[in-house]
């Protein structure tokens, strides 16, 4: 039995109704073929079909993603600088998690109203229930961290599970590492992306199980390799050319990383392999049936998602973990869960986001072990509540069954939270991380704008500051780095923002013998973001062939040798 008939059969009639055709994007104008498929998921989750493009719907959900941003909020009682994800010009008030977590926001309630907008009374409950700052799920240890999943001695860290580590991002068990991004099991290793079981390794791209190597590029089983690409169960090779032991050692012995001269010119040789040398295969899938998509281990019947483990059944997703019939949604893991994320462990969620342990709420934000509430902000351990006002299950359902058929009636219900509830700096939110919005994209999605430094979300620090220095008097060499460098500002002035060098990086640095980073920390996880597949997917072809391949875009390599996965295959029996 229904528990909103008013509203469904209102939906079906809408549901009823629809047919494939050409559709144009309410918000840039761009033409998209509605088909069959996508039709089919409107009717699963009982959802009017949405005026915005597919690639415009990922925007908005990976909008509320962390990624790797770093602001200095405002405790909202005391006005103490508070570290977080959530940028003090989103207006988005902040708690430390540890206070957040010890509040109870049930008690800051509205009531659902027929004259007003939904949206209009879930921004002022948004503006009024603080976020914890760093949602660390597992209590870091002297650590800076946020969305900590048990980080020791890490340094601006992020969704990682690390020790003694700096600057990583979805880096689990990384330890004495440093610029990390989507690595596992990790060691003594530097610029690490997408990559696993690495150690004693530098500048590594989309391999493993590789060892006492720099400069890799889709490598498996290898040592001693420096600079290589495609390779499988090699030793000694440089730049993809074979060498016995003398002759690499000697080789290797005259290149000197700890030279910011000679480490980037040799990085710039690398890329220059990755881009014309290197075959890149349609995806990095494996094990998966019925895909498409890119990175994606043992799924099946995904369809235009990214990063997948144990999947199955979903349509433009990211980040599915254990995640099964999802759509338009980041579930880790999670099922059921359309126009949602990131949710982690949640099902039947709706147009929401930040959810943990929960089941059946929509349009909700930042709500744990919660269950059957709508437009909720905050809550934990709660059920039957609208706008976090508590109602006993007749009445809930009496509402809802209401408050949707209003929603629905004037156009509001299915659509997403609009992009200017968003919680950080546009330019590095998710939408353009993951999924390729620019920032001539900025004022057509309605985010709101700012400059990175607004509202003191740089701290005490300035670009202005008299004892600011610049990148370029960095000394070449790591072992002329001395103390006096330390805690000093350094302007990184391609992106306008100030960093500075602690001990323990200096000393990580020397000791593994590496040139001083001259950017900015974010600026370079981004870097590394860039150079993995992301959103949206387009047509290419096959180099090898010649047949039409679909994959995902790379915005650090636009221009590459694409090989089908069967060319791909065969190359790697004769060249690997």
């Amino acid at each position: 039995m229904s528990k909103t008939p008013d509203f469904d059969a209102k939906i079906k009639s809408i549901l009823d109704g629809l047919t494939p055709g050409e559709r144009t994007c309410e918000m840039t104008g761009e033409k998209w073929m509605m088909d069959a498929e996508e039709i089919s998921w409107y009717k699963k989750f009982n959802v009017p079909p949405s005026p915005f493009s597919p690639r415009v719907r990922m925007w908005h959900m990976t909008n509320f993603f962390a990624v790797y941003q770093w602001w200095w909020n405002k405790h909202p009682q005391t006005g103490e600088p508070v570290l977080s994800y959530v940028h003090p010009a989103s207006k988005i008030n902040v708690l430390p998690d540890k206070e957040w977590f010890a509040e109870d926001f049930a008690n800051q309630e509205f009531h659902f109203n027929d004259d007003r907008s939904f949206f209009e009374i879930f921004r002022e409950l948004q503006l009024q229930v603080p976020l914890n700052a760093t949602r660390n799920f597992v209590d870091p240890e002297n650590s800076i961290a946020t969305v900590s999943l048990g980080d020791r001695n890490g340094y601006f860290v992020s969704a990682s599970q690390s020790e003694d580590s700096f600057y990583l991002l979805d880096t689990q068990f990384g330890t004495r590492t440093m610029d990390a991004n989507a690595g596992i099991n990790v060691t003594d290793s530097y610029h690490i992306n997408h990559s696993l079981r690495l150690h004693g390794c530098q500048f590594i791209y989309e391999s493993r199980d590789c060892m006492s190597s720099s400069f890799l590029f889709d490598c498996r089983n290898c040592e001693f390799c420096f600079g290589a690409a495609n390779k499988r169960n090699r030793k000694y090779v440089w730049f993809n050319e074979q060498l016995n032991k003398e002759e690499w050692e000697r080789r290797r012995a005259e290149v000197d990383l700890g030279s910011y001269a000679q480490m980037t010119a040799t990085f710039d040789r690398f890329t220059k392999l990755i881009r014309e040398e290197a075959i890149w295969p349609q995806n990095f899938n494996e094990g998966s049936e019925g895909c498409l998509g890119d990175y994606l281990i043992k799924c099946s019947d995904l369809q235009h998602c990214l990063y997948g483990i144990d999947s199955h059944g979903g349509y433009f997703c990211y980040g599915l973990y254990n995640g099964n019939d999802n759509a338009f949604s980041c579930a880790i893991p999670g099922e059921h869960n359309y126009q949602s994320g990131p949710v982690g462990n949640t099902a039947n969620s709706r147009f929401s986001c930040t959810l943990v342990r929960c089941d059946g709420l929509e349009y909700s934000m930042n709500c744990y072990d919660c269950t059957d509430c709508f437009g909720c902000v905050g809550l934990r351990k709660k059920r039957w509540h609208i706008f976090n006002k508590s109602y006993n299950e007749a009445d809930y359902w009496q509402k809802m069954d209401e408050l949707k058929c209003a929603m629905l009636d004037r156009g509001e219900y299915g659509r997403p939270f609009p992009m200017a509830f968003g919680l950080n700096y546009f330019p590095e939110s998710g939408s353009v991380v993951y999924f390729g919005a620019t920032t001539d994209d900025w004022g057509v999605t309605g985010a709101q704008k700012f400059e990175a430094q607004a509202d003191g979300a740089f701290g005490t620090l300035s670009l202005d500051d008299p004892r600011m220095r610049e990148v370029d008097q960095l000394p070449d060499h790591i072992r002329d780095l001395d103390d006096d460098w330390i805690g000093k500002p350094i302007a990184d002035r391609a992106i306008n923002r100030p960093f500075a060098l602690t001990k323990a990086e200096v000393n990580y640095l020397k000791k593994f013998n590496l040139a001083a980073p001259r950017r900015h920390f974010t600026a370079r996880m981004l870097d590394l973001f860039y150079s993995m597949s992301s959103g949206p997917f387009i047509e290419q072809t096959c180099s090898s062939c010649a047949k039409q391949v679909v994959m995902a875009t790379n915005r650090a390599y636009p221009e590459r040798k694409v090989y089908c996965n069967g060319c791909y295959l065969t190359y790697l029996e004769t060249h690997g």
